[in-house]
C-alpha cells in the first residue's frame, strides 16, 4: 500500500464551551489505493505517560523532540525532563537526580539549568501523584512537542502536596517558537518548596543557556527568581517568547490561554468511524473498510473519525474531537501538453503522432497497478510564411539599394543570410541590400518553430553615361530652335529630354539628338536608361535673349498684282504688334490699326488709293521679354 503523510485536519473540538485543542492521532490521513482495495485505517495517538513516578529525577529515557529545534542559536532533536518542572537539552542528565533548589542547579558544580526551558522551576513530588506527558504532531515543517504537568503536587508534607501543579510547555518547528500555558499554579507563601526561605527555592519561569562563560537568560516579568511567583500562583494564563537575533534573543508577549489537549493510547477504543455519507460503520482504534464509492469520475472518498472522552490533564470533563481520513483512488486521469512545429513528429507510447489533436492511452501505474489513463492534447504550431515574393534573381542598377521584404509575423524573429552566411545586425522582416549576392531570410516564430526562405540571387548592373553637346556656345535669341546631341554609353539606350516646354514642338525628344525652342535662359536636361532601366543623365544650360528688333521695309507696291502689296513689320518669334499708325507729309493720320493681321495696304482711312509719297509711321511692339518698345521710320510708296 502506498501512504503519504499529512496534517489530519481538525474538523472541530469541543470542551465544556471552552475553546480546547486536540489531534487523533491516525496512522495516516491522506492515502492513494486502488479502487477496490482493502485498507485499514486506525489511530496511533502519540500522548504518552511517563514512568516517573520518583520525587526530583530526570526521566530514564531520552525524549525525541520529533524534528530540529534552535535553542539559542543551537540545534537539538532531544532532551530530557525534570519532575522539577523543567526540561533540558543536555541528554547527559538522563536518569540523574535533579536539584529542586535554583542557586544549587544553577552553579558551575551542578549546572542542571545550562540548557533548559522552565516551565515553573520548583520542588514538585511525583511520588505524591500526577503525570507527566508529552507528544509530538503535525507534518513537517509544522510540528509541535508538548510536555504537560498534570496535577504534580508541591513538595513539602500533607499540606503542601495538596497545592497541585499543571501547566504546558510548546516547542513550535521552524519557527522555533517556545509556549508556556499555565493551568493552575496555586500561591503557597507557607511551602518551603515556593516561598524562598534560604533554600532557592521559588517557581522560576524562563530559559537559561550557558555555552562556557557565557549566559544567556530570560525570564517571565514577575517570575524571576526574586520575584517570589510561587507565593503568589496565577491560573489560565500563556505567555509566548519568540526568537530574535539580537540580546535578549527572545522576545515575550501575553497571549490567549489555549493549552492543548493530549489523549491518550488507553483511550483509544472510544473511537467511532463514519463514511462520507456519515454513516456509522463501527467503532476501536482501527478500522478496515474497501473503498468502491463514488464511481468514476470521482477521485475519491473519505471517512471520518470521532473521538469522545477524557484528554488532557481534567480526566472529569469530557471532550469531542473529529478527524478526517481521506482516501484518492490512483486511477486517475493523467493531463499531459505538448506542443511541436510542423513537420516534427511525438512519440506517445509507440504512436508518432504529428497533427494537432487530443489523444490518450492506459495502462498500470507501475506502485500500485492500478488502471490510469494519460490524456494528451497535441498542438502542431505551422512553420513561418517564409515567402519573398520574388523570383529566383533580381536586379537593380549601381549605387541604388535593393529591398528584400518578408512576411511580417507577429511575435517572430529574423536573420537574413548572403551567400549563406548571417548578416550582423540584420534582424527585421526588411533587408535593404546595397551588394550582390545570394539572399535568404530565417525565420523563428514565438513558438520556436524555424524555417529558411528560397535563395534570391540579386543582380547590380551598370549605368550608362551620357554627354550634351550642341551647335554653338553662343547665346541664342528667345524662341530660337537649338540642336542638342547626347553622346552615351550602354545597349539598348532611351533618351528622355526635359523640360517638355522647350520640346513639345519637336518629334525627337527619345532619341539621341533633339531640337529645343528655347523660350529663356535655362537648363535642358536627358536621361539616358539602358535596356536593364539603369540610368544617366547630363544637363546644358542655354542662354538666350530677348533680340527684340524688328525689320521694317523701306518701300512697298500696292498695286494688287499680289507682291508687295502691304506694308508689314517683319516680326520675330515673341514679337507682337501693339499699335501701328501712318501719317502724311503735313503730320496727318491715315491708318490707325491695333489688330493688324496683313498690314497697311496704301489707302486713306476712307479706303481711297494714295499716291506715290513717303509717309511716317509709329510702330508699338511687345517682345518675348515682356517689355513694349516703340519705332519708328518711313515708307515709300511705289506704284
Amino acid at each position: 500500500m502506498m501512504m503519504k503523510k499529512y496534517t489530519i485536519m481538525l474538523l472541530f473540538a469541543m470542551f465544556s464551551g471552552l475553546l480546547a485543542q486536540a489531534q487523533i492521532g491516525l496512522n495516516f490521513d491522506d492515502t492513494l489505493i486502488c479502487r477496490g482495495n482493502t485498507i485499514t485505517m486506525g489511530a496511533s495517538f502519540t500522548g504518552q505517560v511517563n514512568s516517573l513516578s520518583s520525587d526530583d529525577y530526570f526521566t530514564n529515557e531520552v525524549i525525541p523532540i520529533g524534528f530540529t529545534f534552535s535553542f539559542y542559536g543551537k540545534d537539538y532533536t532531544k532532551c530530557v525532563i525534570s519532575g522539577n518542572n523543567f526540561l533540558s537539552f543536555d541528554t547527559t542528565l538522563a536518569s540523574l537526580s535533579s536539584s529542586y533548589q535554583y542557586t544549587t542547579a544553577i552553579n558551575s558544580t551542578n549546572g542542571q539549568l545550562n540548557k533548559v526551558v522552565m516551565l515553573g522551576f520548583q520542588d514538585l513530588d511525583l511520588s505524591k501523584g500526577g503525570t507527566l506527558k508529552y507528544q509530538t504532531f503535525g507534518t513537517p515543517g509544522q510540528r509541535r512537542f508538548i510536555v504537560e504537568y498534570c496535577m504534580v503536587p508541591k513538595y513539602g508534607g500533607t499540606a503542601c502536596n495538596a497545592y497541585k501543579v499543571t501547566n504546558q510547555v510548546i516547542l513550535y518547528e521552524g519557527t522555533n517558537i517556545i509556549e508556556f500555558h499555565t493551568t493552575d499554579m496555586p500561591g503557597t507563601p507557607t511551602c518551603p518548596s515556593t516561598n524562598g526561605a534560604g533554600t532557592g527555592g521559588n517557581s522560576i519561569q524562563g530559559l537559561r543557556d550557558v555555552t562556557g562563560s557565557v549566559t544567556n537568560q530570560i525570564f517571565t516579568p514577575n517570575r524571576a527568581p526574586a520575584d517570589l511567583w510561587g507565593t503568589i500562583g496565577s491560573t489560565n494564563s500563556s505567555r509566548r517568547y519568540t526568537p530574535m537575533a539580537t540580546t535578549p534573543f527572545y522576545t515575550i508577549d501575553s497571549i490567549p490561554f489555549n493549552p492543548w489537549q493530549i489523549i491518550e493510547n488507553a483511550n483509544s477504543a472510544l473511537l467511532k468511524w463514519y463514511d462520507a455519507n456519515g454513516t456509522y460503520i463501527g467503532q476501536g482504534p482501527t478500522m478496515t473498510v474497501t473503498p468502491t464509492n463514488p464511481p468514476p469520475p470521482a477521485t475519491g472518498t473519505f471517512y471520518t473519525v470521532e473521538y469522545t472522552g477524557s484528554a488532557g490533564c481534567d480526566v472529569t470533563q469530557s471532550f469531542t474531537f473529529k478527524d478526517t481520513v481521506n482516501i484518492r483512488y490512483d486511477d486517475k486521469r493523467v493531463f499531459v501538453s505538448q506542443s511541436l512545429c510542423a513537420g516534427e513528429t511525438y512519440l506517445f507510447f509507440g504512436r508518432l503522432l504529428y497533427q494537432t489533436g487530443v489523444y490518450d492511452t492506459t495502462f498500470k501505474t507501475a506502485a500500485l497497478r492500478c488502471d490510469s489513463q494519460i490524456i494528451l492534447t497535441l498542438t502542431v504550431n505551422p512553420k513561418p510564411n517564409v515567402t519573398l515574393n520574388e523570383n529566383d534573381k533580381v536586379k537593380m542598377c549601381q549605387g541604388d539599394t535593393y529591398v528584400f521584404r518578408a512576411v511580417k509575423t507577429a511575435g517572430a524573429t529574423y536573420q537574413w543570410l548572403r551567400n549563406g552566411s548571417p548578416i550582423p545586425g540584420a534582424g527585421a522582416d526588411t533587408l535593404a541590400a546595397t551588394a550582390a549576392g545570394s539572399y535568404r531570410v530565417k525565420i523563428v516564430t514565438n513558438k520556436g518553430c524555424t524555417d529558411t526562405s528560397k535563395s534570391v540571387e540579386l543582380l547590380v548592373k551598370p549605368n550608362p553615361t551620357v554627354k550634351i553637346s550642341y551647335v554653338s556656345q553662343n547665346d541664342f535669341c528667345a524662341e530660337d530652335t537649338v540642336t542638342l546631341k547626347a553622346t552615351a554609353t550602354g545597349n539598348n539606350l532611351e533618351y528622355v529630354w526635359t523640360p517638355d516646354e522647350y520640346l513639345r514642338k519637336t518629334t525627337t525628344g527619345i532619341y539621341d539628338i533633339a531640337e529645343a525652342i528655347v523660350p529663356k535662359t535655362g537648363y535642358v536636361k536627358v536621361k539616358v536608361f539602358n535596356g536593364d532601366m539603369c540610368s544617366a543623365s547630363d544637363s546644358v544650360l542655354i542662354k538666350v535673349h530677348p533680340c527684340c528688333e524688328i525689320g521694317m521695309p523701306t518701300a512697298f507696291t500696292p498695286n494688287g498684282d499680289g507682291r508687295n502689296d502691304y506694308f508689314m513689320p517683319v516680326l520675330q518669334i515673341g514679337q507682337k504688334i501693339v499699335s501701328f499708325q501712318v501719317f502724311n507729309r503735313r503730320g496727318q493720320l491715315i491708318f490707325d490699326n491695333d489688330n493688324m493681321t496683313k498690314g497697311w495696304d496704301g489707302k486713306d482711312k476712307d479706303g481711297n488709293p494714295l499716291n506715290n509719297d513717303v509717309f511716317m509711321y509709329i510702330i508699338k511692339y511687345n517682345c518675348s521679354d515682356g517689355k513694349i518698345y516703340e519705332e519708328k521710320g518711313d515708307i515709300t510708296i511705289v506704284r
